[in-house]
């Protein structure tokens, strides 16, 4: 008789405490509302790439209030970026460190990079890299940046045309720097962090030296950097030799800051990149 009156209220007790947790919960709006405050998730079937991307989109707190245009900052690697850069905005804000921006990730409905589904082998890589079958897709990623994806976001939202930020992380980065040697005007500020040019430092040099020869000029600010314990051979070397030759051309309206990470490694700097580097390119310094 104990034992069944025990059973009882045991049974009474939990069920009291799953109605107080049920009636807590119903307290806070849904798990999506919180996630998708001010954000939109769109798709965009590219005919240059012949693929549909995952395009998440973060608008300012008060945009629907003002008739106000945004700069708009493009993130590479958008699936896992995106949150992250959205969070680190927001705090940067409550310093005054950067103003109220459009942010744009660009994804694959993944931010594994191993999945079938992502393709950043193939869309950052301006060559054939050994042992990787689909790669060497920069250019028509790069073209479907320029003539599907912007165009797309600067007539939906009001957008400063004037304003734009390339962000990229390892190979994210290498495509950063393609892109602002291959179409120099489409943006105007870059955030590359620890970009892997190993393989494609050449490429790179080579697309200089022909943009230097007929251009002369490149402008904008970008923010480099590389971690401290990254590979000398693959990291260290690389962006260095790259950094330098753009020093050494001193083109009149592009400045640079390189950076070097103390006990930086690979993946734990992305965060550091794209916080300082934000603060750099918008003009702001830490105090």
């Amino acid at each position: 008789m104990k034992q069944s009156i025990h059973l009882l209220l045991l049974v009474i007790i939990i069920s009291s405490q799953i109605i107080t947790a049920q009636e807590v919960k119903s307290e806070f709006p849904p798990y999506t509302q919180i996630v998708t405050k001010h954000t939109e998730l769109k798709y965009i079937i590219s005919k240059n790439v012949d693929d549909t991307f995952y395009v998440y989109i973060r608008l300012p707190k008060h945009y629907s209030e003002t008739e106000k245009r945004y700069p708009v900052l493009y993130l590479l690697d958008g699936d896992i970026a995106f949150n992250m850069a959205t969070s680190i905005v927001r705090y940067l804000q409550y310093g005054k460190f950067v103003p109220d921006i459009i942010t744009v990730g660009i994804g694959y409905g993944t931010m594994l990079s191993d999945h079938e589904l992502n393709f950043r082998d193939r869309d950052y890589t301006p060559t054939k890299f050994p042992g990787r079958e689909i790669s060497g897709g920069a250019y028509r990623y790069l073209q479907f940046i320029k003539n599907e994806l912007i165009p797309f976001i600067d007539s939906t939202y009001r957008t400063d045309s004037t304003d734009r930020t390339l962000n990229g992380y390892s190979l994210g980065g290498l495509f950063t720097l393609y892109s602002m040697l291959k179409e120099p005007d489409l943006f105007n500020k870059y955030i590359v962090g620890s970009p892997f040019i190993y393989r494609n430092l050449e490429d790179l040099l080579n697309l200089e030296d022909s943009l230097y020869e007929s251009e002369g000029k490149l402008s904008g600010n970008l923010y480099i950097t590389v971690g401290e314990n990254e590979s000398l051979e693959k990291y260290q070397d690389p962006i260095s030799r790259f950094v330098k030759r753009l020093q050494g051309r001193e083109y009149k309206n592009l400045n640079i800051y390189f950076e070097t990470f103390e006990n930086g490694q690979h993946l734990i700097c992305p965060s550091e990149a794209m916080s300082y580097g934000l603060v750099y390119v918008f003009g702001k310094q830490t105090e």
